[in-house]
């Protein structure tokens, strides 16, 4: 390895508030050398981000800074101007962010960002810069980029946004690329793919990877090295495998712990919380297949939807029992939030039916009956854009408890107080707004309100993507204690299968609209499966098989699958023939329970 591309000495950065100065890094020391990827893991708060942004030298005018070092290629950062900045970002060092809508300009088409860059910094021809954008949303796996150089940020997925984040990141070959939670937003084949151009990018342009995620399997998987941050300081460093398989720090011990793997289910018992000792004892005893039938809490009936005549679910069927975890998994754009919507009634099908417990309801939930509106509630990714910031979280939880469970006006501070306790918050958290709560407490809080009004049916879209391991593990954990003393169903969407794993009774797979394979959890994880499952579990699995993943499939196939006859995955399929092109398959019972659609799998 040559000399350090970043080299970071003895940073430390405090931010001056209006009564007091918060120490958010405190005296931490790394180097990444050329073509090495150095990963920064830890929780919120812990400083990783502020890292990031003092090595783009985009912290705010009220942090200070102090190092001995704060180096890029041998050039201190601290010294350039503000010209020189200009010229070094976007060129020599690119950055990804968490947020990806937030990135991106809404006015702008996606062509004319990804040009733009390659305008400002390289000498070409417009023409050219739009055959280079075309090639760039290819290297990170958006089908017909043609197509998509015309759209809008508003017109694409959470994951298609960050895609088109990274292909300008990537645009110039950076020297440095900073990635602070790049892949939240990603499913598990599409993270995959990302890796896999992340190591075309170390292995040919000798690029330098700065990876910050609170995803351990993603650093695992994607780093050289790994620096575990607590509270500001660096407690652990040293290469990536064997910091996670044999930890030596107590935190770094408890993050592992919290952590789901693809071979633990929520009957093998709770996961670790908050830097606690990992609690191996079995949960209540529940089975994956219930020993005696229960009620349908959900049933969906031939539900279609297209927007404008694009279609985005082909006659879907699915039941979800009372007191059952469905987990839902697809790649993002698969129309699983869109499922979602059409379930709690947010946005009616183009076709089919929706009923709730044995009664076939209305499309709208505006049309529902109260009851109706009461047993189904939806907790949504992002506890922030859903929860008001203007209004204290006593009168965010009173308002259901009033409307939907019909508690008088003064039985309802002591119901809220229940409600906070049962998701392990203070009873004082009640005079409290939004924004003084951390991303956990807000997504608990959103929990929360979902029960108030006692729902028979909670729709879980993405609800633990953004949290950290350890908050991520509460929150399982409580989702799972709340399920068994209220019996309620959950229709339970994610694209982390370790988290689908630990909490599904049963598994749908969705494929741009189709469901290609439903079964038990055991089944789904044990095979035979449907080659997009295969390819969904292989790309989770942290045996490096991302690379394998994006070779066997080196384009996915331009335009809508709409105008195909057979099957919608064939274009990608290592065992596609004939007949997988010419006719759909249908859905077949390879096992009790375990339904695939595949010429080749079922039969």
């Amino acid at each position: 390895m040559s000399s350090s591309v970043l080299s970071v000495e003895h940073l430390s950065i405090s931010y001056r508030g209006a009564r007091h100065i918060h120490r958010a890094v405190d005296d931490i020391s790394l180097k990444i050398g050329q073509g090495e990827a150095l990963g920064l893991v830890g929780e919120s708060g812990s400083g990783k981000s502020s890292v990031a942004l003092a090595v783009l030298r985009y912290l705010p005018k009220h942090a200070r800074v102090e190092a001995a070092q704060l180096a890029f290629e041998n050039r201190e950062i601290r010294d350039l101007s503000a010209v020189e900045l200009r010229r070094l970002r976007g060129d020599r060092i690119a950055a990804v962010y968490q947020h990806p809508g937030s990135a991106l300009n809404p006015s702008m088409t996606i062509g004319g960002q990804i040009t733009e860059t390659l305008l400002r910094h390289r000498p070409m021809h417009h023409d050219d810069a739009l055959g280079r954008a075309a090639q760039l949303l290819g290297r990170v796996r958006v089908a017909n980029p043609e197509r998509v150089l015309r759209l809008y940020p508003h017109e694409l997925s959470g994951g298609m946004q960050q895609r088109a984040n990274i292909a300008i990141a990537i645009a110039l070959d950076p020297a440095l690329l900073v990635m602070d939670e790049p892949t939240t937003a990603l499913d598990a084949s599409v993270q995959s793919e990302i890796i896999a151009i992340l190591d075309d990018l170390r292995r040919e342009h000798r690029t330098s990877i700065l990876l910050i995620s609170h995803d351990i399997n993603l650093i695992r998987r994607s780093c050289d090295r790994v620096s575990v941050m607590q509270a500001g300081a660096i407690v652990e460093t040293g290469v990536a495998t064997e910091v996670f398989d044999s930890p030596r720090h107590a935190y770094t011990r408890a993050l592992v712990a919290a952590i789901p793997t693809l071979a633990r289910t929520k009957r093998d018992g709770r996961l670790a919380e908050d830097a606690s000792p990992i609690d191996l004892a079995p949960a209540p005893a529940t089975d994956s297949i219930p020993a005696r039938p229960r009620e349908i809490a959900v049933s969906c009936r031939g539900i279609r939807q297209s927007f404008g005549g694009q279609p985005v679910l082909h006659g879907i069927d699915l039941d979800i029992a009372a007191g059952e975890t469905f987990g839902l998994i697809g790649e993002s754009g698969s129309g699983k939030s869109t499922l979602a919507r059409i379930v709690t009634g947010l946005q009616p099908p183009t076709a089919g039916s929706v009923e709730l417990f044995g009664k076939t309801v209305a499309p709208l939930v505006e049309r529902r009956q109260p009851a109706e509106r009461r047993d189904v509630q939806m907790v949504f990714q992002s506890p922030d854009r859903t929860l008001n910031p203007r209004q204290r979280i006593g009168r965010i939880l009173g308002r259901p408890l009033r409307r939907l469970a019909g508690l008088p006006r003064r039985a309802v501070p002591q119901r809220v107080g229940d409600l906070l306790a049962s998701v392990r918050l203070a009873r004082t958290t009640s005079e409290q707004k939004p924004g003084t709560l951390s991303g956990g407490q807000r997504q608990r809080t959103a929990i929360a309100r979902a029960f108030a009004g006692l729902p028979r049916l909670v729709v879980l879209d993405e609800p633990t993507s953004a949290l950290d391991v350890s908050v991520q593990a509460t929150v399982l954990n409580l989702l799972n204690d709340l399920q068994r003393s209220k019996q309620t169903a959950y229709l339970f969407i994610s694209h982390d299968l370790r988290v689908v794993r630990y909490m599904a009774d049963r598994i749908g797979v969705l494929y741009r609209g189709r469901l290609v394979e439903t079964g038990t959890s055991d089944q789904i994880f044990a095979g035979p499966n449907h080659p997009y499952t295969q390819m969904l579990l292989a790309a989770s699995s942290n045996e490096g098989q991302a690379a394998t993943i994006a070779e066997a499939s080196p384009a996915i196939e331009a335009g809508s699958d709409a105008s195909l006859a057979g099957c919608a995955f064939a274009a990608r399929c290592p065992l596609a023939a004939e007949a997988c092109r010419n006719a759909e398959p249908v859905p077949r019972e390879v096992e009790p329970g375990h339904v695939i659609a595949c010429w080749k799998r079922a039969g």
